[in-house]
């Protein structure tokens, strides 16, 4: 199999696999910011032990020290995600903050110094627009879209877009492997809190979600996509990443009961149409999956998300 195929089926592959990550979070009775604590800890463990495994110590050193502060924000945007997903339906909270990779052309300028493109003015609007038909598409039970879900998704939407931007800059030259170790490393530091203080009982099912979600959707997965990014050209990894919010949207309604309204429909479509015209026109996309900002060396250049 060619590795162009065998790459696009990775991403593929992981954009729908991410799309379980609401359900989880749904499923679990602890705290938003509990679970993203064992999230990074679980991905920072298991990417470490395979970094000894495979005797890569190199991989393991300190990284520039804007890598630290950037794990406090992404521990800010996982935060802000998961609760979002506690606070509104999961087919809207993951379809706004996939507003992000639209954000991300906006910030640019300010950032690192790029230029806006007018395709991402217009995306910005459009998706603005399916924000405002989300929001206002109500619901009732489960599937009801509320007020604070949604400003929490915007949050996570920007917040995404900050830190991919952020580590765009600073953590261009720096091996991925090595940055999602002390990103989620400098996250778990950050919210030893959440794991401790909260109350909260730790069932059988639990630790396999809790596993699940940081082993496996996290760290083994995210090593898959980081090795994928090699393999597909830039523009093809953006477009397949938009597999996830749709992946939500039916698993949440599958799984969870959480039918999905016209409004949300419109909404979700508006958003994924504006990042799939975004990312088709950037000459070198920088936006990917929400779920794992993942930079360095020719990836990121192509990419910053795994």
């Amino acid at each position: 199999m060619p590795r162009h195929t065998a790459g696009s089926l990775i991403v593929a592959g992981s954009a729908l696999s991410w799309g379980v990550i609401g359900v989880i979070v749904r499923k679990l009775p602890m705290p938003a910011l509990t679970i993203v604590g064992f999230r990074v800890l679980l991905s920072a463990v298991s990417v470490a032990i395979i970094l000894v495994a495979l005797r890569r110590w190199d991989l393991l050193r300190p990284p520039p020290w804007p890598v630290f502060a950037l794990g406090g924000l992404l521990a800010v945007h996982w935060g802000l995600y998961f609760a979002a997903i506690k606070q509104t339906s999961v087919a809207s909270a993951v379809l706004i903050t996939y507003a992000g990779p639209i954000v991300i052309p906006m910030l640019a300028p300010l950032l690192i110094g790029e230029r806006v493109p007018l395709v991402s003015i217009a995306a910005l609007a459009v998706s603005a627009a399916g924000i405002a038909l989300i929001s206002l598409s109500g619901g009732s039970g489960a599937a009801a879209v509320r007020p604070a879900g949604v400003v929490l998704a915007v949050g996570a939407a920007i917040s995404m877009a900050v830190l991919v931007v952020l580590l765009k800059r600073f953590s261009a030259q720096v091996d991925p492997m090595r940055v999602v170790v002390y990103l989620d490393g400098t996250a778990t530091a950050l919210l030893w809190p959440a794991l401790v203080f909260p109350d909260y009982r730790l069932s059988g099912a639990s630790v396999v979600y809790l596993a699940l979600l940081g082993v496996v959707l996290t760290g083994l997965t995210g090593i898959l996509y980081v090795l994928a990014l090699r393999w597909v050209p830039a523009t093809t990894v953006g477009v397949l990443s938009y597999l996830e919010p749709v992946s939500a949207a039916v698993l949440a309604a599958l799984l969870l009961g959480q039918r999905l309204t016209a409004a949300v429909l419109a909404g979700g479509a508006a958003i994924v149409a504006a990042g799939v015209a975004v990312v088709l026109a950037a000459p070198e996309p920088i936006t990917g999956s929400v779920e794992e900002p993942v930079p360095g060396g020719e990836p990121l250049r192509a990419n910053a998300r795994a």
